[in-house]
């Protein structure tokens, strides 16, 4: 005879124990596909601190849209947006804080550091370096940078550009 309290415990547990396991697999992406947003994120901050946007075609896609609101969307206008950042910024650097992953999202709190030499939001150049932070969602689509999504300090950064 089976005892039904502890046939029905067990089952209880054989069902955390499963639920547990789709759950963190929900949270916590596969090592596969956690390590092919990272190398799509590094590729990109690599792009970035070099000024190439030759690659930005293997990196974005041809939809790719941008929500900020401060540039078009589609690749063609990611590139003009970061060909006007270099040379607004000549020495701009994208530094990496942290990096989340959850299925197709990146979600990257980044720090950016430049030279204050050029006029910037109609504030002349100070010659200072400045930083300035932002949080970037992206979704990707394909192995390519499909949508984008951010938060900017734009408050910190117009502090540093009044020299203050």
């Amino acid at each position: 005879m089976t005892n039904r309290p502890t046939l029905a415990l067990a089952s209880f547990a054989a069902a955390v124990a499963f639920s547990t396991t789709v759950l963190a697999d929900a949270l916590c992406p596969p090592a596969k596909g956690r390590a092919a947003l990272s190398s799509l994120l590094d590729r990109y901050v690599a792009a970035v601190n070099a000024h190439d946007t030759g690659s930005f075609a293997e990196m974005f896609t041809e939809s790719y849209i941008q929500h900020s609101g401060r540039s078009p969307s589609g690749l063609a206008a990611q590139i003009a947006n970061f060909r006007r950042i270099f040379e607004t910024w000549p020495d701009v650097r994208l530094h990496v804080d942290d990096r989340v992953f959850d299925g197709d999202k990146i979600v990257a709190r980044n720090t950016f550091t430049a030279t204050h030499s050029q006029t910037v939001q109609g504030f002349a150049p100070t010659g200072r370096t400045i930083t300035f932070t932002t949080i970037d969602i992206w979704r990707v689509e394909g192995g390519k940078l499909a949508e984008h999504w951010d938060l900017v300090d734009t408050a910190g950064l117009q502090k540093q550009l009044r020299g203050e």
